[in-house]
């Protein structure tokens, strides 16, 4: 009976998710993929699980996100120079 309940429940996801996407399919930026459990990093405090959702959003105050910069603005990293200020280089570089 137990593989029949989870059978059933991984179909009911696949479903729910599939629904999701074709009804509010994701915003041309956003690369992330969906999910229907909460994210790893929502186990932080409320302040930084709340920047890495601005972040990941692209709604942050990172150089390369659109709603803060201005259209004449360097997407530039502020402190080397070299690379666009980007989620992945903020937290990787």
């Amino acid at each position: 009976m137990k593989a029949a309940y989870s059978s059933l429940k991984a179909k009911a996801c696949l479903l729910m998710l599939n629904a999701w996407h074709l009804h509010y399919p994701p915003l041309p930026y956003y690369s992330f993929h969906r999910l229907l459990a909460p994210h790893p990093f929502m186990g932080l405090v409320e302040f930084r699980a709340g920047r890495i959702h601005r972040m990941r959003a692209q709604k942050s105050y990172l150089a390369t996100h659109p709603s803060w910069s201005s259209i004449d603005a360097s997407h530039l990293c502020p402190l080397w120079g070299e690379e666009q200020e980007t989620f992945s280089h903020l937290v990787l570089r």
